[in-house]
């Protein structure tokens, strides 16, 4: 995200990346250039590395205009199942490098949190979710880890870790 240190509209901010920033020079792939309403501008780009290069130049040659922020990314939760009993926590990571180097991940793209539920990165989770896992003897299912965050009163929540729906009521 890019804004403007003097209220300078989104339009003008496009123009002096435009003119002082030359992303083929950095090898930079830029997805797109919004205009949001707040008067940023939002520039996507292919990757973290990618970002922090974009930022650090904006940063140096339009500091006196400008002010980039780079958004963090979260680390998203998978949850597998028929995971097989002899597998723990502690030995998930290292089943799931050895048993699916097609994936070609590296130590501490996956993050074990419970038997069932990992933690990892966007780019670790696409991988993940169009494939299968290969742990133990068995073929594990992966997807999206989705809790129902709040309910609102009186309304029936439904929570994808146990697919059933939960009835809330509050008085």
């Amino acid at each position: 995200m890019v804004k403007s240190k003097s209220n300078q509209s989104p339009e003008t901010i496009k123009n002096i990346l435009k003119s002082k920033i030359n992303p083929t020079e950095m090898e930079v792939s830029i997805k797109t250039l919004k205009s949001l309403k707040d008067g940023r501008v939002l520039i996507e780009v292919g990757s973290i590395d990618e970002a922090n290069l974009l930022s650090t130049n904006i940063r140096d040659k339009c500091g006196e205009e400008l002010e980039v922020n780079v958004s963090k990314f979260w680390k998203r939760r998978l949850i597998t199942r028929n995971i097989p009993q002899d597998i723990t926590v502690e030995n998930l990571e290292e089943t799931i490098l050895a048993q699916n180097p097609e994936l070609s991940m590296k130590p501490g793209e996956v993050t074990a949190t419970f038997t069932f539920r990992t933690k990892v990165g966007p780019e670790t989770r696409k991988k993940l979710l169009q494939t299968k896992l290969k742990i133990g003897w068995l073929i594990c299912n992966v997807g999206d880890y989705l809790i129902s965050l709040r309910c609102v009163i009186p309304v029936v929540c439904v929570t994808n870790e146990r697919e059933e729906s939960v009835v809330n009521q509050h008085n």
